[in-house]
Protein backbone atom coordinates (compact mmCIF):
# COMPACT_ATOMS: atom_id res chain seq x y z
CA UNK A 1 0.00 0.00 0.00
CA UNK A 2 2.83 2.38 0.87
CA UNK A 3 4.48 1.66 -2.50
CA UNK A 4 1.16 2.37 -4.26
CA UNK A 5 0.78 5.72 -2.50
CA UNK A 6 4.36 6.65 -3.41
CA UNK A 7 3.77 5.73 -7.05
CA UNK A 8 0.50 7.72 -7.13
CA UNK A 9 2.27 10.74 -5.67
CA UNK A 10 4.98 10.46 -8.31
CA UNK A 11 2.40 10.32 -11.12
CA UNK A 12 0.58 13.38 -9.77
CA UNK A 13 3.88 15.25 -9.45
CA UNK A 14 4.88 14.40 -13.01
CA UNK A 15 1.45 15.50 -14.25
CA UNK A 16 1.78 18.95 -12.71
CA UNK A 17 5.33 19.29 -13.98
CA UNK A 18 4.07 18.55 -17.48
CA UNK A 19 1.30 21.14 -17.19
CA UNK A 20 3.73 23.78 -15.93
CA UNK A 21 6.17 22.86 -18.70
CA UNK A 22 3.52 23.13 -21.42
CA UNK A 23 2.57 26.61 -20.19
CA UNK A 24 6.16 27.82 -19.80
CA UNK A 25 7.49 30.95 -21.41
CA UNK A 26 9.08 31.48 -24.77
CA UNK A 27 10.28 34.39 -26.86
CA UNK A 28 8.42 36.83 -29.11
CA UNK A 29 9.80 38.03 -32.45
CA UNK A 30 8.36 40.96 -34.39
CA UNK A 31 7.40 39.80 -37.91
CA UNK A 32 5.05 42.59 -39.06
CA UNK A 33 5.57 46.22 -38.07
CA UNK A 34 9.34 46.44 -37.85
CA UNK A 35 10.49 50.01 -37.32
CA UNK A 36 7.09 51.18 -36.05
CA UNK A 37 7.39 52.79 -32.63
CA UNK A 38 4.55 50.98 -30.86
CA UNK A 39 5.46 47.61 -32.41
CA UNK A 40 9.10 47.80 -31.35
CA UNK A 41 8.19 49.04 -27.86
CA UNK A 42 5.56 46.33 -27.34
CA UNK A 43 8.10 43.68 -28.34
CA UNK A 44 10.30 44.82 -25.45
CA UNK A 45 7.27 44.68 -23.17
CA UNK A 46 6.38 41.13 -24.23
CA UNK A 47 9.91 39.85 -23.72
CA UNK A 48 10.18 41.54 -20.32
CA UNK A 49 8.19 38.65 -18.79
CA UNK A 50 10.67 35.77 -19.32
CA UNK A 51 9.08 33.47 -16.73
CA UNK A 52 5.45 33.96 -17.75
CA UNK A 53 3.37 31.60 -19.88
CA UNK A 54 2.45 32.82 -23.37
CA UNK A 55 -0.01 35.71 -23.27
CA UNK A 56 -2.93 33.60 -24.41
CA UNK A 57 -5.42 34.96 -21.89
CA UNK A 58 -4.06 38.20 -20.47
CA UNK A 59 -1.56 40.60 -22.03
CA UNK A 60 0.29 42.40 -19.29
CA UNK A 61 2.19 45.66 -19.54
CA UNK A 62 5.36 46.10 -17.53
CA UNK A 63 5.37 49.16 -15.24
CA UNK A 64 9.01 49.75 -16.15
CA UNK A 65 7.67 50.97 -19.53
CA UNK A 66 5.56 53.98 -18.44
CA UNK A 67 4.40 54.76 -21.98
CA UNK A 68 2.15 51.67 -21.71
CA UNK A 69 -1.02 51.46 -19.65
CA UNK A 70 -4.29 49.54 -19.49
CA UNK A 71 -7.84 50.95 -19.28
CA UNK A 72 -9.33 51.22 -15.82
CA UNK A 73 -12.28 48.82 -15.86
CA UNK A 74 -15.15 49.23 -13.42
CA UNK A 75 -17.24 46.08 -12.82
CA UNK A 76 -20.89 46.22 -13.89
CA UNK A 77 -23.76 44.18 -12.50
CA UNK A 78 -24.48 41.75 -15.32
CA UNK A 79 -27.93 40.83 -13.98
CA UNK A 80 -28.97 44.48 -14.01
CA UNK A 81 -27.62 44.81 -17.56
CA UNK A 82 -29.22 41.79 -19.19
CA UNK A 83 -30.52 44.16 -21.85
CA UNK A 84 -26.98 44.78 -23.09
CA UNK A 85 -26.26 41.05 -23.21
CA UNK A 86 -29.46 40.47 -25.15
CA UNK A 87 -28.50 43.12 -27.69
CA UNK A 88 -25.10 41.50 -28.22
CA UNK A 89 -26.47 38.00 -28.75
CA UNK A 90 -29.40 39.30 -30.80
CA UNK A 91 -26.96 40.59 -33.42
CA UNK A 92 -25.63 37.06 -33.92
CA UNK A 93 -28.99 35.59 -34.91
CA UNK A 94 -29.99 35.87 -38.55
CA UNK A 95 -33.74 36.23 -38.05
CA UNK A 96 -35.77 38.12 -35.46
CA UNK A 97 -38.19 35.21 -35.07
CA UNK A 98 -35.23 32.97 -34.19
CA UNK A 99 -34.31 35.32 -31.36
CA UNK A 100 -37.91 35.52 -30.08
CA UNK A 101 -38.22 31.72 -30.15
CA UNK A 102 -35.01 31.23 -28.13
CA UNK A 103 -35.23 34.24 -25.82
CA UNK A 104 -36.28 32.39 -22.64
CA UNK A 105 -33.48 29.85 -23.03
CA UNK A 106 -31.01 32.65 -23.70
CA UNK A 107 -32.02 34.57 -20.56
CA UNK A 108 -31.72 31.39 -18.48
CA UNK A 109 -28.28 30.74 -19.98
CA UNK A 110 -27.18 34.29 -19.12
CA UNK A 111 -28.32 33.98 -15.51
CA UNK A 112 -26.68 30.59 -15.05
CA UNK A 113 -23.32 31.81 -16.37
CA UNK A 114 -23.52 35.08 -14.45
CA UNK A 115 -24.11 33.12 -11.23
CA UNK A 116 -21.12 30.86 -11.96
CA UNK A 117 -18.88 33.87 -12.70
CA UNK A 118 -18.26 32.89 -16.32
CA UNK A 119 -20.05 35.99 -17.62
CA UNK A 120 -18.61 39.27 -16.38
CA UNK A 121 -19.17 42.86 -17.50
CA UNK A 122 -17.01 45.92 -16.95
CA UNK A 123 -16.98 49.50 -18.20
CA UNK A 124 -14.22 51.97 -19.10
CA UNK A 125 -14.16 55.42 -20.67
CA UNK A 126 -11.73 55.44 -23.60
CA UNK A 127 -10.67 58.17 -26.03
CA UNK A 128 -10.05 56.41 -29.35
CA UNK A 129 -9.26 59.38 -31.55
CA UNK A 130 -6.92 61.41 -29.29
CA UNK A 131 -7.53 64.42 -31.52
CA UNK A 132 -8.62 66.89 -28.87
CA UNK A 133 -12.16 67.20 -30.23
CA UNK A 134 -13.97 63.89 -29.73
CA UNK A 135 -15.25 62.78 -26.33
CA UNK A 136 -14.42 59.58 -24.51
CA UNK A 137 -16.45 56.54 -25.48
CA UNK A 138 -18.12 54.28 -22.92
CA UNK A 139 -16.70 50.83 -23.72
CA UNK A 140 -18.22 47.60 -22.45
CA UNK A 141 -15.95 44.63 -21.75
CA UNK A 142 -17.90 41.39 -22.09
CA UNK A 143 -16.21 38.25 -20.76
CA UNK A 144 -18.13 35.03 -21.32
CA UNK A 145 -15.63 32.24 -20.69
CA UNK A 146 -12.73 31.35 -18.47
CA UNK A 147 -9.26 31.08 -19.98
CA UNK A 148 -6.27 28.91 -19.09
CA UNK A 149 -2.97 29.19 -21.03
CA UNK A 150 -2.24 25.53 -20.15
CA UNK A 151 -5.42 24.41 -21.92
CA UNK A 152 -4.60 23.40 -25.51
CA UNK A 153 -8.03 24.42 -26.80
CA UNK A 154 -7.50 27.90 -25.35
CA UNK A 155 -3.96 28.06 -26.73
CA UNK A 156 -5.00 27.13 -30.27
CA UNK A 157 -8.21 29.07 -30.66
CA UNK A 158 -10.06 30.75 -27.86
CA UNK A 159 -13.06 32.92 -27.25
CA UNK A 160 -14.23 34.76 -24.23
CA UNK A 161 -13.70 38.53 -24.36
CA UNK A 162 -15.10 41.21 -26.63
CA UNK A 163 -15.59 44.98 -26.53
CA UNK A 164 -18.57 47.14 -27.47
CA UNK A 165 -19.10 50.90 -27.62
CA UNK A 166 -22.19 52.07 -25.73
CA UNK A 167 -24.43 55.08 -26.20
CA UNK A 168 -24.00 58.01 -23.75
CA UNK A 169 -26.73 56.61 -21.48
CA UNK A 170 -24.93 53.22 -21.40
CA UNK A 171 -28.08 51.26 -22.23
CA UNK A 172 -27.63 50.61 -25.96
CA UNK A 173 -24.86 49.02 -28.03
CA UNK A 174 -23.63 51.40 -30.74
CA UNK A 175 -23.40 48.81 -33.50
CA UNK A 176 -21.48 50.91 -36.00
CA UNK A 177 -18.86 52.17 -33.55
CA UNK A 178 -18.49 48.69 -32.06
CA UNK A 179 -17.38 47.35 -35.44
CA UNK A 180 -14.22 49.43 -35.05
CA UNK A 181 -13.13 47.48 -31.96
CA UNK A 182 -14.43 44.06 -33.01
CA UNK A 183 -11.28 41.95 -32.60
CA UNK A 184 -12.16 38.25 -32.64
CA UNK A 185 -11.43 35.59 -30.02
CA UNK A 186 -10.11 36.82 -26.67
CA UNK A 187 -9.36 40.45 -27.40
CA UNK A 188 -7.55 42.83 -25.06
CA UNK A 189 -6.80 46.56 -25.01
CA UNK A 190 -3.71 48.52 -24.07
CA UNK A 191 -2.68 52.16 -24.46
CA UNK A 192 0.67 53.34 -25.79
CA UNK A 193 1.39 57.04 -25.39
CA UNK A 194 -2.34 57.41 -24.70
CA UNK A 195 -3.35 55.81 -28.02
CA UNK A 196 -5.57 52.74 -28.00
CA UNK A 197 -4.54 49.36 -29.44
CA UNK A 198 -6.32 46.01 -29.62
CA UNK A 199 -4.60 42.65 -29.22
CA UNK A 200 -5.47 39.10 -30.26
CA UNK A 201 -3.82 35.69 -29.79
CA UNK A 202 -3.87 32.82 -32.28
CA UNK A 203 -1.92 29.65 -31.50
CA UNK A 204 -1.03 26.26 -32.94
CA UNK A 205 -2.19 22.88 -31.69
CA UNK A 206 0.26 21.07 -29.46
CA UNK A 207 1.33 24.30 -27.71
CA UNK A 208 4.05 24.75 -30.31
CA UNK A 209 3.84 28.33 -31.52
CA UNK A 210 1.47 31.25 -31.68
CA UNK A 211 0.94 34.71 -33.11
CA UNK A 212 0.03 37.76 -31.06
CA UNK A 213 -1.44 40.56 -33.17
CA UNK A 214 -1.83 44.25 -32.37
CA UNK A 215 -3.99 46.70 -34.33
CA UNK A 216 -5.38 50.18 -33.94
CA UNK A 217 -9.18 50.56 -33.89
CA UNK A 218 -10.65 50.94 -37.37
CA UNK A 219 -12.01 54.42 -36.73
CA UNK A 220 -8.70 55.69 -35.32
CA UNK A 221 -7.74 56.95 -38.78
CA UNK A 222 -4.90 59.17 -37.57
CA UNK A 223 -2.72 56.26 -36.41
CA UNK A 224 -3.45 53.11 -38.41
CA UNK A 225 -1.12 50.37 -37.18
CA UNK A 226 -0.62 46.60 -37.40
CA UNK A 227 1.96 44.50 -35.54
CA UNK A 228 2.38 40.71 -35.51
CA UNK A 229 4.61 38.83 -33.08
CA UNK A 230 5.58 35.20 -33.50
CA UNK A 231 5.75 33.34 -30.22
CA UNK A 232 8.11 30.39 -30.00
CA UNK A 233 8.51 28.18 -26.96
CA UNK A 234 11.95 27.87 -25.44
CA UNK A 235 13.89 25.08 -27.11
CA UNK A 236 14.42 23.39 -23.74
CA UNK A 237 10.69 22.97 -23.28
CA UNK A 238 9.22 19.51 -23.81
CA UNK A 239 6.26 19.17 -26.14
CA UNK A 240 3.36 16.83 -25.40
Amino acid sequence: MKRLRTRSGLVVGLFWLLIADMASAGDYALVVGKGIDVCEAYLKNLNSFPNDPPMVCERKVNPKFPEFSKPVWQPMDAVENLGLLEQIERQKLHREEEYIRNREKLIAWFKEHIASGRIRLALANIDFERNGTTANEAVLQYERADCDPANESNFAGLAGRAFYVLDPEKVQIDVEKSKSISFYDRADIFLFKERVYLTHWGGDLGFRNGTLSVASPLHAINYRTRCDYRYKAHSSRRHP
